[in-house]
Formats: C-alpha cells, structure tokens, sequence
C-alpha cells in the first residue's frame, strides 16, 4: 500500500511525485480508474519544474479524460471524504488488495462527459488540427537567403559575362537577387550575389554551385573559365 499525505500541500506532492519517479500509471501497466481517482483528488495540476514525474503523469490522465480506460483498477481510497466528493485536500491511500467493488465508489464523482464538455473537446480538437496543417503550410513555404562570393581565374576575367552565366541558372524554386563586386586580394574583384530559394525545391544548393557554377561542361566535368571558386558567406532561414 502506498500513503500520500494531503495532496494539496508541498509534502503530499513531493509524495505523489517520488512515487511515480519509476511508474507511468497508479496502478499496472496503463491508465486505469485508480489514475482517475487520484486525479479527481488534485486540486489542480502540479509544478512541472517541482514536481516532474507528478506533472508528467497529470497531464498524460488530462489527455485521456474522455477517452477509454483499458486498465482494471486496483482500487484508490480517499480518506477523509466521502464517496462522491471532490477532495483536494484529502489523505489518499492506494490499496493494490482493494476490491473493485471501492473503486467504483470512489468514481461516483466522475460522470459522463456533458454535452458542453464534448462540444469543448472537439473544439479543441480542430484547434490542434488547423495548427498542425498551419505548421505544414508554412514548412512548404519556407525559404532561404544565401550570401555567396564568386571568385574569378584572374583580374582579366570578365566578370560582367561570368554574372550573366550565373542568373542565366534557373531552377523552379530559385530567385537570383542582388550583387556587388568586392575587392580582394592584391586588388582584384569578386562577385558577390544573394539568393532566395525554395527549401521544398531547392534541398541541396551546394549541387547547383558544383554542376551549374563551376562546370563549363557537365557531361564532361570542365571547369568554367570564369569562375575559380564559390564561397557561402551565410545561409540563413526566412
């Protein structure tokens, strides 16, 4: 038999919480009436940072409410309250030797679920489902913006040609953006551009600057003769 003293005070939960350090449900294997009644004698959820395994446990019976309760209870006594009554602030006892029989009457104070009860629950129900589907939404449409320098073979590259060469690459998903020539090593000019893509199209950006940037002929793997090399600056989600 397992004791916990009221459960409305620190020492009742610290009780509560040390019991279910190694179990998932009061009694057995899955949730059963005794979870329901140890339930209905909280007087409202537990402190998730004091009380983890309690809080763990509360809101796993919380998402259940409503739902069927496969596990045949041992048997839950509330000491101090009288069947039917909701007590918070009562002395529980968990009996593993009790019968089903005070079990059921430790339930009277769990009735069918009312209409505005269902009505809520559905409502909360649609509410998670148009998150989720909003989360998928905007999975689809999730981009990214990439900072590149695109660095030439000499100072006699023409660097006006090698950035037509490179907004001349299209791809559905990809959207060339802005551009500036920087000054580097010994005075020569890179090209620096921005560019928007499309996750969902667009998985592997570093295939388009491999087969599409520094290859003069893919089939054959040559070299550009513009372009010596391509570095990502930054990669950031939008």
């Amino acid at each position: 038999m397992a004791s916990f003293s009221d459960l409305s005070s620190a020492k009742g939960l610290k009780e509560l919480d040390t019991f279910l350090l190694t179990k998932s449900y009061i009694t057995g294997y899955q949730a059963s009436r005794d979870d329901l009644a140890v339930f209905g004698a909280m007087a409202s959820a537990p402190s998730a940072k004091e009380y983890p395994h309690a809080a763990r446990w509360y809101n796993h019976i919380k998402a259940l409410l409503g739902e069927s309760f496969p596990g045949q209870g041992k048997g839950v006594g509330l000491a101090g309250a009288s069947a039917g009554a909701s007590a918070p602030a009562a002395k529980m006892e968990v009996d593993d030797d009790s019968s089903d029989s005070d079990s059921d009457s430790d339930l009277d104070l769990f009735g069918e679920m009312t209409e505005e009860e269902k009505a809520a629950q559905e409502k909360k129900k649609a509410v998670i489902a148009a998150a989720k589907a909003r989360a998928a939404e905007k999975e689809k449409k999730c981009k990214s913006l990439i900072v590149m320098d695109i660095k030439p073979w000499d100072d006699e590259t023409d660097l006006k040609k090698m950035e037509e060469d490179v907004r001349a690459i299209t791809y559905d998903g990809l959207l060339w953006g802005s551009s500036k020539l920087v000054t580097f090593a010994f005075g020569m000019k890179k090209l620096q551009m921005t560019a928007v893509i499309e996750d969902t199209k667009i998985p592997s950006f570093d295939e388009i600057i491999e087969k599409d940037i520094l290859l003069l002929d893919e089939d054959e793997e040559v070299q550009s003769e513009l372009v010596q090399s391509v570095d990502i600056l930054s990669f950031n989600k939008l």
